[in-house]
């Protein structure tokens, strides 16, 4: 309880003289308090920690580009935004060349918290420093997915300049909505710079120094464990009411739905799915469900003798029930994985390309694959997927003891440590979480079934589904892309991949009393939208 109590005391603390945002039942007033299961320990966005990071970072804004979500029904939450639905934010036009190698981008009229005018220069500063550093995620989504070239920003002026890449890519301009690609005043951070430290990693660690709309002072920042954002006067672009965002860490996901339930906080992150299920009857709180790529898979190691058949991991994918699965674990909540890519990209398929459960069939294809009785490992973790993994996992474990395959299960705690068995390809099967970056089906087949891209380490290859997921890359939304998507999906149902078992919905538990969320295709709240009523 004592994690609680000093929550609850931080909290009311920060809503003092602000009205507390709408909880307590308070009157509407200008802080929004955020309970998350952790806090980074470091503002550099080249130092991703994980969810905690994440959270962060997309609040900070500063991006060049956002998701238009206003102009979607219950502006996306029922559907998601697409690569043609960009907007600017700090951008205020952009235009690609007729060969599609280039993007001229011209900023609008911008300054930071410092007082500092956005210019062409900053960007580039910024772009580069993700580079010189080998900043994965941003490395993997300039690289890997948009096909940046080597020196991505040409300045043209103070105002323009151009994003160039070696071929054309309908992720050119999408992938800069991801948070660690939040534009920095590099006019700032050079104040603090030293020959040693190049790149003023030691003052963006606790400064955020953006053009977005909260800004801080290094008081504000207590590492790992609180954060509180004052409104950015200087901010250019839309806002709400909200003038103070105090973030909390708070590791126990009871005391965070504790916290929403008495109103000490307007909104917990990750709670079980039994906890949202009790605060949808609690007075004063909302549990919005909304549309999400984000997907949970078995992970096969390729490399293995057995598993790497084809025909094995067909039947593994026959084997598993999983309505039973979602039924069981999530209480009314997500949807089992019907195909081989997301529900929520709303592609309709065929019956060849929807997974079946088939105990006989899968029976079948073991026989004819010469494997009898056999044993695997399966590593989980309650960290990622989630808390519910051991569930699953007994649930896999019964499934699969019907067609002769017993399952040993091995739990480890951290997120690091079962990120680092996926990542160096340690395992026989592994359960996992796919949240994509940017929710797009060319991202959903490349980032971890395609054999070009650095996170499939379990050795799957698949010539055919490389050569459709080039082609969906370099193609704008439409009926082209999407019958591509739906060949791209079927060919994951005939010869999986990744054994996709639960396609997740983003679920939130916030107090009553704000309005305006814009549900952006990765799950982030956009605070500093919010209006009171």
């Amino acid at each position: 309880m004592g994690v609680l109590v000093a929550a609850i005391a931080l909290t009311a603390t920060a809503c003092g003289g602000g009205g507390g945002g709408a909880a307590g039942g308070q009157a509407a007033g200008s802080t929004f308090t955020y309970a998350l299961s952790g806090l980074p320990t470091s503002l550099d966005p080249a130092d991703y920690q994980g969810d905690p990071s994440r959270n962060v970072g997309f609040e900070l804004g500063s991006s060049l580009f956002r998701w238009g979500t206003e102009k979607l029904d219950k502006a996306g939450c029922d559907v998601l935004a697409n690569v043609d639905q960009l907007e600017g934010e700090l951008a205020d036009t952009h235009e690609r060349s007729e060969d599609g190698k280039s993007v001229k981008v011209t900023l609008r009229d911008a300054t930071s918290a410092a007082g500092n005018k956005l210019t062409s220069a900053d960007v580039k500063w910024t772009i580069d420093r993700l580079v010189a550093l080998k900043v994965g995620t941003p490395t993997t989504l300039m690289q890997d997915v948009a096909d940046y070239a080597a020196d991505p920003i040409k300045v043209v002026d103070d105002k323009t300049f151009e994003i160039v890449m070696d071929n054309p890519s309908a992720m050119d301009t999408a992938i800069l909505t991801w948070a660690q690609f939040r534009i920095l005043d590099s006019t700032e951070v050079k104040k603090h710079v030293t020959e040693a430290d190049p790149w003023g990693k030691e003052y963006v660690a606790k400064n955020s120094a953006t053009f977005g709309p909260w800004t801080q002072k290094p008081e504000d920042f207590v590492a790992g464990d609180r954060l509180t954002l004052s409104r950015n006067p200087n901010y250019p672009g839309e806002r709400g009411d909200v003038e103070k965002l105090v973030f909390l860490s708070v590791p126990d996901a009871s005391s965070r739905a504790q916290l929403v339930s008495t109103g000490n906080a307007n909104y917990g992150t990750g709670l079980q799915y039994e906890q949202y299920a009790q605060l949808k009857s609690t007075p004063g709180v909302e549990v919005q469900t909304c549309v999400s790529a984000d997907r949970i898979p078995l992970v096969l190691n390729a490399a293995d003798p057995v598993l790497g058949k084809p025909e094995v991991r067909q039947a593994f994918s026959l084997a598993i029930d999983r309505k039973t699965i979602v039924d069981a674990v999530y209480r009314g909540f997500n949807k089992p994985s019907r195909y081989g890519l997301s529900q929520a990209y709303g592609i309709e398929h065929t019956a060849e390309g929807t997974y079946a459960h088939d105990v006989d069939k899968a029976k079948e294809l073991l026989a004819d694959a010469g494997v009898g009785a056999t044993s695997i490992t399966l590593h989980i973790s309650p960290a990622r997927p989630g808390p519910e993994a051991e569930q699953i996992a007994i649930l896999l474990k019964d499934q699969l003891a019907k067609v002769g395959v017993e399952v040993k299960i091995q739990t480890v705690a951290s997120a690091t440590e079962i990120n680092t068995i996926f990542h160096d390809g340690n395992f026989q099967a592994l359960l996992y979480l796919e949240p994509p970056a940017v929710a797009d089906p060319y991202y959903s087949v490349f980032l971890y079934n395609s054999s070009f891209s650095k996170l499939n380490t379990f050795g799957y290859a698949n010539a055919e589904l490389d050569a459709v997921a080039r082609r969906i890359g370099a193609l704008s939304p439409g009926p082209e892309r999407d019958e591509l998507a739906k060949e791209a999906s079927e060919l994951q149902v005939a010869y999986p991949g990744l054994i996709y078992l639960v396609d997740r919905d983003f679920v939130h538990a916030v107090r009553t009393g704000f309005t305006n969320y814009q549900h952006a295709p990765n799950g982030e709240m956009f605070v500093h939208t919010l209006k009171r009523g």
